[in-house]
């Protein structure tokens, strides 16, 4: 579902950067003992210089981004940790599929940004069995004609979400 790549990506990035504007990193620069290679500084390898390279108002977003993570319950920032190990984990392939959905989902009207949250939430509430069948009924409409496509998607609205 797209609105579940654009939390998964949005989870990640916040976490990303958490971690590289936590005191833990900022203070010792290079942290080797936690693979901590230079990967997120600059060329020197000096964390520091690196922060200090930043422009103004991207320091102060990344600050901003660090306090609301800090402000999540444990479990929260717990599970967005998992989902950046998760993002990282990808292949490149997987990556660039996930930030096409992502810039889709950019591109996309506000309305129909809501009504597809409003569809995930109502496919979260699914019985287990039941999202995977509907899962792989969305799955085979993907052979479809973009106009057969939305005829049996709609069908597959009404069967799986009767009005209450």
């Amino acid at each position: 579902m797209p609105g579940k790549s654009f939390t998964i990506m949005t989870c990640g990035l916040m976490v990303l950067v958490c971690l590289m504007t936590s005191p833990v990193f900022a203070g010792k620069g290079n942290n080797a003992s936690s693979g901590n290679t230079g990967r997120y500084s600059g060329e020197n390898g000096n964390l520091d210089q690196w922060w200090q390279n930043l422009p103004r108002n991207d320091r102060q977003m990344l600050r901003d981004r660090h306090e609301f993570i800090q402000s999540l319950p444990p479990e929260q920032q717990d599970r967005l940790q998992r989902r950046w190990e998760r993002y990282r984990d990808m292949s490149p392939e997987e990556r660039q599929q996930m930030q096409k959905k992502y810039q889709r989902w950019q591109d996309m009207d506000p309305e129909d940004r809501d009504r597809l949250r409003g569809t995930y939430r109502k496919f979260k509430d699914l019985p287990d069995q039941q999202r995977r069948q509907l899962k792989e009924e969305l799955d085979q409409l993907q052979e479809l004609e973009p106009a057969e496509r939305e005829q049996h998607r709609r069908q597959l609205y009404k069967k799986y979400f009767p009005k209450q």
